[in-house]
């Protein structure tokens, strides 16, 4: 199974790529036709065939290994975005970068959750609905603005570390949102949320670079890089017994050894572990989940899905246009510049994903609800993931 997956999420990815769209499409594409192939020839069914009877082996993406596998992926896929997220260029962005962030947090957040609630959706199936519109796609938005050759612009340099802020603005909010089973818990999780930052970060500073040194006194191929993956995992053991999520500690401790510069000696060996095993593995089990219930495929339930992506996909470049695009003005930039930034903050991607299947996983959304918000939010991050290029080249056209 696991071949299987990796041969068909490399080949769409590479098909995909080279139509100049980002590779994870083409994964998660893999993982719906996978899937659709295993609900209709190989869960259980029997063929007859004249005189023949076939009976195929049952095979299932939902195994308990195949999991285990993809959320190593998003832990990895975590690891990465922190590893990657700039400290120095967040603070050279400055107020700008953090207002716009807000406002690109704030407005979706809230235009989701009221949307859900229209929609007769119960208030925890809203809340995911705006936390899942709350992250920026960077890695959309950097490839079209390097290609405009505005990546370096004060409004690129601008949303580049607006998205970033956001990604950890959405990042802490599903920490906090995970860990809330009543109202009386908010206290509490935001507490232990503070806790933990504040105690891993004391760690860090005082630890992570003696520990790192240590990496190269081992002369042993790829010693940095085992302790680098030891402390990864350490962080997200203990950020998941303190009931924030493993992924969060993962996002950690990528901010805190990313910080060090000795991190440059492993990201490209990271990355290739991730990308090149269990992140595809991550985004075709989310393909192939929504084959999980497949007896729920029902017209209303089709019906319902098309009603709810096409309310997510507005809101989502509606919020981001009028978050975003306000909070520049404030921030000083021109109606111009404020559009560019509205439009560049649309696309969905990884954390959208990631924010969905976590609440699945945790049994934050329940099972009736979950294949609805899984399959509309993929519809979300596809649409935006096409139509942002579009725009940004549209509104920029003038300063080519």
């Amino acid at each position: 199974m696991i071949s299987i997956a990796l041969i068909f999420a490399r080949g769409l990815g590479f098909f995909v790529y080279r139509l100049k769209q980002p590779a994870v499409i083409g994964e998660i594409i893999a993982g719906i036709i996978l899937g659709g192939i295993i609900a209709l020839f190989f869960s259980g069914q029997i063929f007859h065939f004249s005189n023949w009877v076939i009976k195929p082996p049952v095979l299932s993406f939902q195994s308990t290994e195949f999991n285990l596998l993809a959320e190593i992926g998003i832990i990895f896929l975590l690891f990465i975005s922190g590893l990657e997220t700039s400290v120095s260029n967040l603070k050279r962005t400055g107020k700008a970068s953090a207002l716009i962030a807000i406002g690109g947090v704030a407005a979706p957040l809230i235009l989701g959750v009221f949307s859900g609630l229209l929609l007769d959706l119960p208030f925890v199936e809203s809340l995911t609905i705006g936390l899942v519109l709350v992250a920026t796609s960077v890695g959309v938005t950097a490839r079209t603005l390097l290609d405009l050759d505005v990546l370096d612009s004060e409004v690129g340099s601008t949303v580049l570390g607006a998205a970033v802020i956001d990604d950890v603005i959405g990042i802490i909010l599903l920490a906090f949102v995970l860990g809330i089973e009543s109202l009386n818990d908010a206290v509490w999780i935001g507490l232990r949320i503070a806790i933990f930052f504040l105690v891993f970060l004391y760690i860090a500073l005082k630890l992570i670079d003696k520990i790192l040194k240590l990496g190269e006194k081992i002369h042993l191929p790829k010693a940095f890089l085992s302790i680098a993956l030891s402390i990864l995992f350490i962080y997200s053991f203990f950020a998941d017994k303190a009931g924030i999520s493993g992924i969060i500690g993962a996002f950690i401790a990528g901010l805190l050894i990313g910080t060090n510069v000795r991190s440059s000696k492993i990201v490209d060996d990271v990355k290739s572990i991730g990308y090149g095993f269990f992140i595809p593995i991550f985004f075709v089990w989310i393909g192939t989940k929504l084959w999980e219930e497949n007896e729920a495929w029902d017209a209303s339930s089709l019906s319902f899905i098309l009603i709810l992506s096409t309310v997510l996909i507005i809101i989502g470049i509606v919020g981001k246009l009028l978050g975003c695009g306000i909070t520049a003005k404030i921030s000083g930039m021109s109606n111009i510049e404020s559009v560019q930034v509205g439009v560049a903050m649309i696309p969905r991607m990884e954390l959208a994903l990631i924010i969905v299947t976590a609440a699945i996983s945790n049994d934050f959304i329940p099972r009736e609800f979950a294949h609805e918000i899984l399959a509309s939010t993929i519809l979300l991050t596809i649409i935006t993931t096409l139509i942002t290029p579009i725009l940004i080249k549209a509104t920029f056209k003038n300063n080519a």
